[in-house]
């Protein structure tokens, strides 16, 4: 009884510095951060443009803080979504004709989405790249691709981003969920690339919930036209 006691114990421990080493090289996770977050519906999407992310990206290096620009899909509709400081994007409201909502993300669970870290090859954008959704498969009413670029400021004087790229597709359909995801892992296969990482399927969903950034993102560092390119904007 004793011995089993303290396997369970152990097996507690491991488990405990294996969830903190998986989140320990996270620099930013906005749900940890004292300022509140909130998700919003862009309604006005040509309101996004450079000169919106250059402001955006000024007010946010001032506290060091981070925003999600998230493209989405589910079936032949599509959406954008922008998840930030409530404080920040109150300032481009009107601008971007902002609906909060409900997180998306609550309703996702790893057994029914696949997800992964997206880089460009060479760390650098092609010109090649205009419309990286051009070659999406045929999206059944019910499937639904996500993508999410996480924008850090890289510096005072630098006018760019560094980004964390990650993609996901969810279907309760675990066939079709197969069928569609190495189609979407692949697009641009010539330019994009789908990043190795060694975490769970559970770690990686928890990533996407947090909309968490690495201290060792291996996404590109990014100009405003680049962002808006990755967006099909």
């Amino acid at each position: 009884m004793v011995l089993w006691l303290i396997l369970f114990l152990l097996v507690i421990a491991i488990s405990f510095i294996l969830a903190f080493l998986s989140t320990r090289d996270y620099q930013e996770i906005p749900h940890h951060s004292k300022v509140e977050y909130g998700l919003f519906l862009i309604r006005n999407i040509e309101g996004l443009n450079a000169q919106t992310l250059d402001l955006l990206r000024d007010r946010l290096q001032k506290d060091g803080l981070i925003i999600s620009i998230e493209r989405l899909f589910k079936g032949k509709q599509a959406a954008l979504t922008l998840f930030g400081p409530k404080n920040i994007l109150d300032q481009f409201k009107e601008q971007l004709n902002l609906l909060e909502l409900e997180d998306y993300t609550l309703d996702l669970n790893h057994e029914e989405t696949a997800i992964w870290e997206v880089g460009v090859k060479n760390n650098q954008l092609p010109a090649g790249i205009e419309n990286i959704f051009n070659d999406l498969p045929e999206m059944h009413s019910e499937d639904q691709f996500l993508w999410q670029i996480i924008l850090s400021p890289k510096g005072e004087k630098d006018l760019s981003f560094q980004t964390q790229i990650r993609a996901a597709v969810y279907s309760k359909d675990h066939v079709r969920r197969k069928t569609i995801t190495p189609i979407l892992q692949n697009l641009h296969v010539d330019k994009l690339v789908k990043i190795p990482r060694p975490f769970t399927p559970e770690q990686m969903m928890e990533f996407y919930k947090l909309r968490s950034l690495s201290i060792d993102t291996k996404g590109p560092v990014l100009g405003p036209e680049d962002v808006l390119r990755l967006l099909k904007i």
